[in-house]
């Protein structure tokens, strides 16, 4: 559970999207079609997202970015999949043009926002699509509402949180995201910077890097950190995989340091298939969008002859 600049595992690092150089949220808007919406959480934090796509009985495809990351980072996969269904991205709490709050920062507390996702888009199955800190959304969400609306579940590239028994679980990949939170809390512009840069194989122009860090300067640094702490280290998620009975695909980089933990996440669960992308960084659908966006595409091909 290790990663070549602050673990690449159960959470966090960046997301970006190429098409096929950077675009943000209004590039997005244009390219795929989409607009701009928010629904408002239990708490009564106003939630951001992007919706567009093709209306049919087709599962709508939700998205779900990591850490300090916004819903724009999906316009590849949206701009794919727009034409024969309906697709949504958001902004998870205290990320992107979402409401910046000091509470509910946890992967809990931002299943709650996808819950009243959910709810807004109506009652048809949707298929949750969450990369690194995403996942643990997911297992959250799972955890308080199960799976009824649910038609499958894409993990990308992280596995399941332990929680604090990370501490023996891992002992030197937990010492070191410590270290280098304190690193983040010191130096968050030139953390975020290296940190993309640990990310990718290919690497991002010096333009494309500082937008980068713009963007995911918008996550406040205090919360950012608290962000990190409750994404791994508080509670252990590996149980949930006893309660997905919805066909899954497992998306993994194989220079993924938890590649072993993702491969038995992908055994532990009864209906799901895993596919390891070469030549690719924690970001596997920036440095392989074309392999990416296709086993996403079988893969939800697959749910739909499943009736």
């Amino acid at each position: 559970m290790t990663t070549a600049f602050l673990r690449c595992s159960h959470h966090m690092l960046l997301v970006i999207c190429l098409l096929p150089s950077l675009v943000f949220a209004n590039d997005v808007a244009r390219t795929a079609q989409v607009s701009s919406a928010f629904v408002t959480a239990p708490d009564e934090a106003r939630i951001h997202y992007l919706h567009g796509g093709t209306m049919n009985s087709l599962p709508a495809v939700v998205f779900i970015p990591g850490w300090t990351w916004s819903a724009s980072i999906w316009g590849p996969q949206m701009t794919m999949l727009a034409s024969g269904r309906r697709v949504v991205a958001m902004d998870p709490r205290s990320q992107g043009d979402s409401a910046k709050t000091t509470e509910r920062n946890t992967p809990e507390g931002r299943a709650e926002d996808i819950a009243a996702l959910l709810q807004q888009l109506g009652d048809s199955p949707v298929v949750l699509v969450g990369w690194s800190q995403g996942v643990q959304d997911i297992a959250a969400y799972i955890e308080q509402s199960g799976t009824d609306r649910l038609a499958g579940i894409v993990l990308v590239d992280s596995a399941l949180a332990a929680g604090s028994a990370s501490i023996d679980v891992d002992r030197e990949g937990t010492r070191q995201l410590l270290d280098r939170m304190g690193i983040y809390v010191r130096y968050p512009a030139e953390y975020l910077a290296g940190m993309m840069d640990a990310s990718r194989t290919h690497p991002f122009t010096a333009d494309e890097k500082a937008q980068l860090v713009a963007l995911a300067r918008k996550t406040p640094t205090s919360t950012g950190l608290s962000m990190l702490v409750s994404d791994v280290l508080t509670r252990d998620r590996r149980g949930v995989v006893a309660k997905i009975d919805k066909p899954t695909l497992v998306i993994a980089s194989a220079t993924s340091g938890e590649l072993a933990a993702q491969k038995q996440m992908a055994a532990d669960i009864p209906d799901a298939t895993l596919h390891v992308v070469d030549d690719a960084g924690h970001a596997v659908f920036l440095d392989q969008p074309k392999e990416f966006s296709r086993v996403l595409a079988r893969f939800l091909d697959g749910l739909n002859t499943r009736g």
